[in-house]
Protein backbone atom coordinates (compact mmCIF):
# COMPACT_ATOMS: atom_id res chain seq x y z
CA UNK A 1 0.00 0.00 0.00
CA UNK A 2 2.92 2.87 0.76
CA UNK A 3 4.58 2.11 -2.24
CA UNK A 4 0.92 2.25 -4.39
CA UNK A 5 0.92 5.66 -2.81
CA UNK A 6 4.46 6.75 -3.14
CA UNK A 7 4.47 5.50 -7.34
CA UNK A 8 1.21 7.23 -7.73
CA UNK A 9 1.43 10.18 -6.34
CA UNK A 10 4.72 10.96 -7.31
CA UNK A 11 3.88 9.78 -11.10
CA UNK A 12 1.42 12.05 -11.16
CA UNK A 13 3.36 15.05 -9.80
CA UNK A 14 5.85 14.41 -12.42
CA UNK A 15 3.63 14.53 -15.04
CA UNK A 16 1.99 17.67 -14.27
CA UNK A 17 -0.94 17.49 -12.36
CA UNK A 18 -1.87 19.80 -9.72
CA UNK A 19 -0.85 18.77 -6.73
CA UNK A 20 -4.92 18.42 -5.33
CA UNK A 21 -5.48 16.67 -7.60
CA UNK A 22 -3.01 14.14 -7.71
CA UNK A 23 -3.38 13.74 -4.23
CA UNK A 24 -7.38 13.47 -4.67
CA UNK A 25 -6.99 10.74 -7.87
CA UNK A 26 -4.00 8.85 -5.21
CA UNK A 27 -6.63 8.61 -2.08
CA UNK A 28 -9.86 7.94 -3.79
CA UNK A 29 -7.86 4.97 -5.86
CA UNK A 30 -6.59 3.42 -2.94
CA UNK A 31 -10.11 3.81 -0.82
CA UNK A 32 -11.58 1.93 -3.94
CA UNK A 33 -8.50 -1.31 -4.03
CA UNK A 34 -9.20 -1.43 -0.15
CA UNK A 35 -13.00 -1.50 -0.70
CA UNK A 36 -13.12 1.37 1.79
CA UNK A 37 -16.21 3.47 0.82
CA UNK A 38 -15.60 6.99 -1.01
CA UNK A 39 -17.72 8.75 2.00
CA UNK A 40 -14.83 8.49 4.04
CA UNK A 41 -12.57 10.71 1.83
CA UNK A 42 -15.50 13.30 1.53
CA UNK A 43 -16.05 13.15 5.52
CA UNK A 44 -12.29 13.56 5.80
CA UNK A 45 -12.19 16.82 3.20
CA UNK A 46 -14.90 18.62 5.07
CA UNK A 47 -13.20 17.98 8.30
CA UNK A 48 -9.97 19.69 6.71
CA UNK A 49 -11.56 22.64 6.55
CA UNK A 50 -14.74 22.82 9.17
CA UNK A 51 -12.48 25.05 11.65
CA UNK A 52 -13.34 28.65 13.02
CA UNK A 53 -9.47 29.47 12.94
CA UNK A 54 -9.67 28.97 8.84
CA UNK A 55 -11.84 31.84 8.78
CA UNK A 56 -8.71 33.43 9.05
CA UNK A 57 -7.00 32.60 6.00
CA UNK A 58 -9.67 34.45 3.32
CA UNK A 59 -10.01 37.19 5.62
CA UNK A 60 -6.02 38.12 6.05
CA UNK A 61 -5.99 37.60 2.03
CA UNK A 62 -8.76 39.95 1.64
CA UNK A 63 -7.16 42.74 3.81
CA UNK A 64 -3.52 42.01 2.12
CA UNK A 65 -5.14 42.95 -1.10
CA UNK A 66 -7.31 45.61 -0.18
CA UNK A 67 -4.18 46.99 1.26
CA UNK A 68 -2.18 46.10 -1.75
CA UNK A 69 -4.41 48.01 -3.80
CA UNK A 70 -4.95 50.82 -1.82
CA UNK A 71 -2.16 53.12 -2.27
CA UNK A 72 -0.47 51.59 0.95
CA UNK A 73 2.59 49.70 -1.53
CA UNK A 74 3.62 53.44 -2.53
CA UNK A 75 3.69 54.93 0.80
CA UNK A 76 5.41 51.90 2.19
CA UNK A 77 7.81 52.21 -0.72
CA UNK A 78 8.88 56.25 -0.33
CA UNK A 79 9.32 55.46 3.55
CA UNK A 80 11.76 52.89 2.58
CA UNK A 81 13.20 54.88 0.09
CA UNK A 82 14.07 57.83 2.80
CA UNK A 83 16.36 55.72 5.25
CA UNK A 84 18.00 52.65 2.70
CA UNK A 85 17.92 55.15 -0.91
CA UNK A 86 21.19 56.25 -0.22
CA UNK A 87 23.13 53.57 -0.18
CA UNK A 88 25.42 51.53 -2.78
CA UNK A 89 22.38 50.22 -4.93
CA UNK A 90 19.75 51.88 -3.38
CA UNK A 91 16.79 51.41 -4.78
CA UNK A 92 17.65 47.65 -5.11
CA UNK A 93 18.12 48.17 -1.13
CA UNK A 94 14.68 49.87 -1.06
CA UNK A 95 12.91 46.99 -3.22
CA UNK A 96 14.07 44.63 -0.64
CA UNK A 97 12.83 46.72 2.69
CA UNK A 98 9.31 47.75 1.12
CA UNK A 99 8.68 43.88 0.75
CA UNK A 100 9.71 43.53 4.25
CA UNK A 101 7.33 46.71 5.19
CA UNK A 102 4.34 45.19 2.65
CA UNK A 103 5.05 41.85 4.08
CA UNK A 104 4.13 43.37 7.35
CA UNK A 105 0.93 44.12 6.10
CA UNK A 106 -0.24 41.71 3.22
CA UNK A 107 0.90 38.24 4.84
CA UNK A 108 1.27 36.86 1.08
CA UNK A 109 4.34 36.16 -0.69
CA UNK A 110 2.71 36.43 -3.77
CA UNK A 111 0.56 39.51 -2.87
CA UNK A 112 3.75 41.11 -2.04
CA UNK A 113 6.12 40.07 -5.20
CA UNK A 114 3.48 41.91 -7.27
CA UNK A 115 2.61 45.12 -5.15
CA UNK A 116 6.15 46.06 -4.52
CA UNK A 117 7.45 44.37 -8.16
CA UNK A 118 4.40 46.55 -10.05
CA UNK A 119 6.64 50.22 -8.52
CA UNK A 120 9.75 49.11 -8.43
CA UNK A 121 10.84 47.18 -11.15
CA UNK A 122 9.69 49.48 -14.15
CA UNK A 123 12.12 52.32 -11.98
CA UNK A 124 15.30 49.53 -11.57
CA UNK A 125 14.59 48.91 -15.31
CA UNK A 126 15.76 52.44 -16.26
CA UNK A 127 18.41 52.92 -13.27
CA UNK A 128 20.26 50.09 -15.09
CA UNK A 129 19.59 47.30 -13.21
CA UNK A 130 19.65 43.75 -15.05
CA UNK A 131 16.18 41.70 -15.45
CA UNK A 132 18.53 38.81 -14.18
CA UNK A 133 18.80 40.94 -11.35
CA UNK A 134 15.55 42.48 -10.92
CA UNK A 135 13.42 39.09 -10.74
CA UNK A 136 15.91 37.34 -8.28
CA UNK A 137 15.51 40.46 -5.79
CA UNK A 138 11.99 40.99 -6.43
CA UNK A 139 10.45 37.34 -6.33
CA UNK A 140 12.91 35.89 -3.51
CA UNK A 141 12.25 39.47 -1.58
CA UNK A 142 8.77 38.28 -1.09
CA UNK A 143 8.72 35.66 0.84
CA UNK A 144 9.52 38.32 3.60
CA UNK A 145 5.47 38.54 3.37
CA UNK A 146 6.12 35.16 4.74
CA UNK A 147 7.86 35.72 7.47
CA UNK A 148 7.10 38.35 9.02
CA UNK A 149 3.93 38.78 10.43
CA UNK A 150 0.87 38.90 9.78
CA UNK A 151 1.91 35.78 7.58
CA UNK A 152 -0.95 33.37 5.87
CA UNK A 153 1.67 30.62 6.05
CA UNK A 154 1.72 31.33 9.39
CA UNK A 155 -1.74 30.64 10.10
CA UNK A 156 -1.70 27.40 8.16
CA UNK A 157 1.30 25.80 10.36
CA UNK A 158 -0.05 27.18 13.26
CA UNK A 159 -3.66 25.56 12.97
CA UNK A 160 -2.29 22.13 11.50
CA UNK A 161 0.59 22.01 14.10
CA UNK A 162 -1.03 23.47 16.77
CA UNK A 163 0.76 25.77 17.44
CA UNK A 164 -0.44 29.74 19.16
CA UNK A 165 -0.90 31.69 15.86
CA UNK A 166 -0.14 34.93 17.97
CA UNK A 167 3.01 32.96 19.26
CA UNK A 168 4.72 32.21 15.65
CA UNK A 169 3.45 35.96 14.33
CA UNK A 170 5.38 37.56 17.65
CA UNK A 171 8.60 34.77 16.75
CA UNK A 172 8.54 35.95 12.91
CA UNK A 173 10.00 39.32 13.47
CA UNK A 174 13.44 38.92 14.43
CA UNK A 175 13.96 36.27 11.48
CA UNK A 176 12.59 38.30 8.95
CA UNK A 177 14.75 41.67 10.02
CA UNK A 178 17.92 39.72 10.22
CA UNK A 179 16.57 37.88 6.41
CA UNK A 180 15.75 41.06 5.20
CA UNK A 181 19.08 42.74 6.73
CA UNK A 182 20.86 40.14 4.07
CA UNK A 183 19.43 40.39 1.44
CA UNK A 184 19.79 44.05 1.42
CA UNK A 185 23.68 43.39 2.25
CA UNK A 186 23.93 41.22 -1.15
CA UNK A 187 21.91 43.39 -2.98
CA UNK A 188 24.31 46.30 -2.20
CA UNK A 189 27.33 44.71 -2.51
CA UNK A 190 26.24 43.31 -6.17
CA UNK A 191 24.72 46.83 -7.10
CA UNK A 192 28.50 48.18 -6.49
CA UNK A 193 30.49 45.22 -8.49
CA UNK A 194 28.10 45.44 -11.58
CA UNK A 195 27.65 49.20 -11.81
CA UNK A 196 23.69 48.51 -10.82
CA UNK A 197 21.72 51.97 -10.42
CA UNK A 198 22.21 55.42 -9.93
CA UNK A 199 23.52 57.15 -6.75
CA UNK A 200 21.02 58.98 -5.04
CA UNK A 201 22.51 62.38 -4.00
CA UNK A 202 18.65 63.50 -2.93
CA UNK A 203 18.43 64.82 0.41
CA UNK A 204 14.94 65.32 2.01
CA UNK A 205 14.56 68.26 4.31
CA UNK A 206 12.84 67.73 7.90
CA UNK A 207 8.98 68.74 6.14
CA UNK A 208 9.24 66.22 3.70
CA UNK A 209 11.01 63.74 5.85
CA UNK A 210 8.03 64.17 8.49
CA UNK A 211 5.49 64.24 5.70
CA UNK A 212 7.52 60.82 4.36
CA UNK A 213 7.49 58.99 7.68
CA UNK A 214 3.24 60.27 8.38
CA UNK A 215 1.94 58.58 5.43
CA UNK A 216 3.82 55.54 6.24
CA UNK A 217 2.91 55.30 9.92
CA UNK A 218 -0.80 54.59 9.51
CA UNK A 219 0.15 51.18 7.36
CA UNK A 220 2.99 50.15 9.63
CA UNK A 221 0.31 50.11 12.39
CA UNK A 222 -1.07 47.07 10.91
CA UNK A 223 0.85 44.17 12.66
CA UNK A 224 0.77 46.15 15.82
CA UNK A 225 -3.00 45.96 16.07
CA UNK A 226 -3.14 42.55 15.11
CA UNK A 227 -0.50 41.60 17.57
CA UNK A 228 -2.05 43.85 20.16
CA UNK A 229 -5.05 42.06 19.42
CA UNK A 230 -4.35 38.74 20.12
CA UNK A 231 -2.18 39.25 22.63
CA UNK A 232 -4.70 41.10 24.82
CA UNK A 233 -6.57 37.91 25.00
CA UNK A 234 -9.73 40.32 23.80
CA UNK A 235 -9.42 38.90 19.97
CA UNK A 236 -8.94 35.40 18.11
CA UNK A 237 -6.41 35.74 14.86
CA UNK A 238 -9.92 34.98 13.18
CA UNK A 239 -11.60 38.02 14.39
CA UNK A 240 -8.28 40.39 14.70
CA UNK A 241 -8.48 39.64 10.59
CA UNK A 242 -11.91 41.07 10.68
CA UNK A 243 -10.16 43.99 11.91
CA UNK A 244 -7.83 44.21 9.46
CA UNK A 245 -9.85 44.06 6.86
CA UNK A 246 -12.10 47.26 8.20
CA UNK A 247 -8.64 48.85 9.57
CA UNK A 248 -7.16 48.02 5.66
CA UNK A 249 -10.91 49.53 4.00
CA UNK A 250 -10.53 53.00 6.33
CA UNK A 251 -6.75 53.56 5.23
CA UNK A 252 -7.35 52.96 1.21
CA UNK A 253 -10.87 55.13 1.68
CA UNK A 254 -8.74 58.27 3.42
CA UNK A 255 -6.06 57.72 0.42
CA UNK A 256 -8.97 57.71 -2.08
CA UNK A 257 -7.00 55.12 -4.01
CA UNK A 258 -10.27 52.10 -3.64
CA UNK A 259 -13.56 52.84 -5.51
CA UNK A 260 -16.20 49.98 -5.55
CA UNK A 261 -15.05 48.52 -8.93
CA UNK A 262 -11.84 48.04 -7.77
CA UNK A 263 -12.78 46.15 -4.14
CA UNK A 264 -15.45 44.15 -6.00
CA UNK A 265 -12.53 42.89 -8.41
CA UNK A 266 -10.71 42.33 -5.06
CA UNK A 267 -13.25 40.69 -3.42
CA UNK A 268 -13.37 38.20 -6.26
CA UNK A 269 -9.68 37.77 -6.51
CA UNK A 270 -9.71 37.23 -2.58
CA UNK A 271 -12.26 34.50 -3.11
CA UNK A 272 -10.62 32.85 -5.60
CA UNK A 273 -7.01 32.63 -4.23
CA UNK A 274 -9.02 31.72 -0.58
CA UNK A 275 -11.17 28.73 -2.69
CA UNK A 276 -7.80 27.59 -4.20
CA UNK A 277 -5.72 27.06 -0.89
CA UNK A 278 -8.86 25.75 0.61
CA UNK A 279 -9.27 22.60 -1.22
CA UNK A 280 -5.62 22.19 -1.10
CA UNK A 281 -6.19 21.64 2.47
CA UNK A 282 -9.22 19.69 1.91
CA UNK A 283 -7.98 17.42 -0.38
CA UNK A 284 -4.40 17.17 1.43
CA UNK A 285 -6.45 16.26 4.92
CA UNK A 286 -7.63 13.00 2.81
CA UNK A 287 -4.69 12.09 1.64
CA UNK A 288 -2.82 12.87 5.05
CA UNK A 289 -5.36 10.14 6.84
CA UNK A 290 -4.59 7.71 4.29
CA UNK A 291 -0.87 8.11 5.08
CA UNK A 292 -1.52 7.36 8.59
CA UNK A 293 -3.62 4.41 7.81
CA UNK A 294 -0.11 2.99 5.70
CA UNK A 295 1.05 3.78 9.05
CA UNK A 296 4.06 6.38 7.33
CA UNK A 297 3.76 8.77 9.93
CA UNK A 298 5.36 6.05 12.28
CA UNK A 299 8.05 4.04 9.79
CA UNK A 300 9.12 8.13 9.63
CA UNK A 301 9.50 8.91 13.54
CA UNK A 302 10.98 5.32 13.92
CA UNK A 303 13.75 6.57 11.36
CA UNK A 304 14.03 10.07 12.95
CA UNK A 305 14.51 8.22 16.83
CA UNK A 306 16.83 5.95 14.80
CA UNK A 307 19.15 8.16 12.80
CA UNK A 308 19.00 11.79 14.57
CA UNK A 309 20.24 11.58 17.95
CA UNK A 310 20.37 15.14 19.05
CA UNK A 311 17.85 17.76 18.35
CA UNK A 312 20.37 19.64 15.74
CA UNK A 313 20.52 16.76 13.89
CA UNK A 314 16.67 16.51 14.09
CA UNK A 315 16.36 19.63 12.79
CA UNK A 316 18.68 19.47 9.80
CA UNK A 317 17.69 16.24 8.50
CA UNK A 318 13.80 17.81 8.61
CA UNK A 319 15.58 20.68 6.82
CA UNK A 320 16.60 18.73 3.61
CA UNK A 321 13.77 16.82 3.51
CA UNK A 322 11.69 20.08 2.95
CA UNK A 323 14.31 21.51 0.82
CA UNK A 324 14.06 18.37 -1.55
CA UNK A 325 10.47 18.32 -1.39
CA UNK A 326 10.28 21.96 -1.55
CA UNK A 327 11.64 21.24 -5.44
CA UNK A 328 8.61 19.61 -6.15
CA UNK A 329 5.82 20.77 -4.85
CA UNK A 330 3.93 24.25 -3.36
CA UNK A 331 4.26 24.88 0.46
CA UNK A 332 0.27 24.72 1.26
CA UNK A 333 0.58 21.08 0.85
CA UNK A 334 3.98 20.55 2.20
CA UNK A 335 2.16 22.21 5.84
CA UNK A 336 -0.54 19.91 5.96
CA UNK A 337 1.10 17.35 4.77
CA UNK A 338 4.26 17.17 7.20
CA UNK A 339 4.11 19.24 10.26
CA UNK A 340 1.19 17.08 12.20
CA UNK A 341 4.16 13.85 11.16
CA UNK A 342 7.31 15.91 12.44
CA UNK A 343 5.63 18.31 15.18
CA UNK A 344 5.25 15.05 17.46
CA UNK A 345 8.57 14.21 16.68
CA UNK A 346 9.81 17.62 17.23
CA UNK A 347 8.08 17.16 21.13
CA UNK A 348 10.14 13.62 21.49
CA UNK A 349 13.24 15.48 21.35
CA UNK A 350 11.91 18.40 23.47
CA UNK A 351 12.38 21.47 20.92
CA UNK A 352 10.50 24.01 21.93
CA UNK A 353 7.32 24.13 19.27
CA UNK A 354 7.50 27.50 18.53
CA UNK A 355 11.22 27.69 17.42
CA UNK A 356 10.40 24.36 15.71
CA UNK A 357 7.54 26.21 13.90
CA UNK A 358 10.26 29.03 13.07
CA UNK A 359 12.46 26.14 11.59
CA UNK A 360 9.74 25.12 9.10
CA UNK A 361 8.79 28.64 8.34
CA UNK A 362 12.55 29.29 6.89
CA UNK A 363 12.60 26.38 5.35
CA UNK A 364 9.22 27.03 3.46
CA UNK A 365 10.39 30.47 2.76
CA UNK A 366 13.27 28.39 1.10
CA UNK A 367 10.64 25.99 -0.54
CA UNK A 368 9.09 29.50 -2.38
CA UNK A 369 12.48 30.71 -4.30
CA UNK A 370 13.60 26.71 -5.02
CA UNK A 371 13.60 26.33 -8.75
CA UNK A 372 11.45 24.45 -10.52
CA UNK A 373 8.19 24.90 -8.28
CA UNK A 374 9.24 28.18 -6.38
CA UNK A 375 6.11 30.28 -6.44
CA UNK A 376 7.95 33.69 -5.52
CA UNK A 377 10.75 33.04 -7.85
CA UNK A 378 8.06 32.66 -11.07
CA UNK A 379 6.14 35.97 -10.29
CA UNK A 380 9.69 37.43 -9.97
CA UNK A 381 10.61 36.48 -13.32
CA UNK A 382 6.64 36.93 -14.46
CA UNK A 383 6.46 40.58 -12.96
CA UNK A 384 9.82 41.70 -14.50
CA UNK A 385 9.49 39.97 -18.23
CA UNK A 386 6.85 37.68 -19.53
CA UNK A 387 8.99 35.33 -21.43
CA UNK A 388 11.53 35.50 -18.84
CA UNK A 389 12.13 31.68 -17.05
CA UNK A 390 13.70 30.58 -13.65
CA UNK A 391 17.27 29.73 -15.66
CA UNK A 392 17.44 33.25 -16.57
CA UNK A 393 17.76 34.65 -12.91
CA UNK A 394 21.08 32.59 -12.68
CA UNK A 395 23.50 32.78 -10.30
CA UNK A 396 21.84 35.93 -8.62
CA UNK A 397 19.53 33.22 -7.81
CA UNK A 398 21.63 30.92 -6.69
CA UNK A 399 23.12 33.60 -4.13
CA UNK A 400 19.91 34.41 -2.49
CA UNK A 401 19.03 30.73 -1.63
CA UNK A 402 22.55 30.53 -0.07
CA UNK A 403 21.37 33.46 2.21
CA UNK A 404 18.08 31.92 2.79
CA UNK A 405 19.35 28.61 3.63
CA UNK A 406 22.40 30.73 5.80
CA UNK A 407 19.43 32.01 7.51
CA UNK A 408 17.32 29.15 8.03
CA UNK A 409 20.86 27.44 9.38
CA UNK A 410 21.38 30.28 12.00
CA UNK A 411 17.86 29.37 13.16
CA UNK A 412 18.34 26.10 13.83
CA UNK A 413 21.86 26.71 15.70
CA UNK A 414 20.72 29.90 17.70
CA UNK A 415 16.82 28.82 18.61
CA UNK A 416 16.50 32.46 20.83
CA UNK A 417 16.13 33.95 17.55
CA UNK A 418 13.03 32.92 17.56
CA UNK A 419 11.83 32.67 20.83
CA UNK A 420 13.31 35.78 22.58
CA UNK A 421 10.14 38.36 21.45
CA UNK A 422 7.33 35.16 22.68
CA UNK A 423 9.73 34.61 26.32
CA UNK A 424 9.88 38.31 26.69
CA UNK A 425 6.38 38.90 26.63
CA UNK A 426 5.40 36.18 29.03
Amino acid sequence: MIINILIGFFTLLFLGIPIAFAMGVVTSGMLVIQNISLEMMVQRMFAGVNSFSLLALPLFILAGNIMGEGGLTKRLMNLANAFVGKVTGGLSVTAIMTCALFGAVSGSTAATTFAVGSVMVPEMKKQGYSNAFIASIIGPSGILGLIIPPSITMVILGITANISIGDLFLAGFIPGIILATMLSIYASYISRLKGFGIKNDKKLSRKELFDVIKDGFFPLMTPVIILAGIFSGLMTSTEVAVIAVIYGLILSLFYKELNWKRLKNIMIDSAITSAVILIVIAVCNAFAWLLTIARIPELITSFFLAYAHTKIQFLLIVSLVLLILGCLTEVTSLIILLAPIFMPIALQYNINPIHFGMVLIMNFALANITPPVGLSTICGCSITDKNMGIEDTMPYLIHVMLIVALAAILIIFVPQISTFLVDFTK
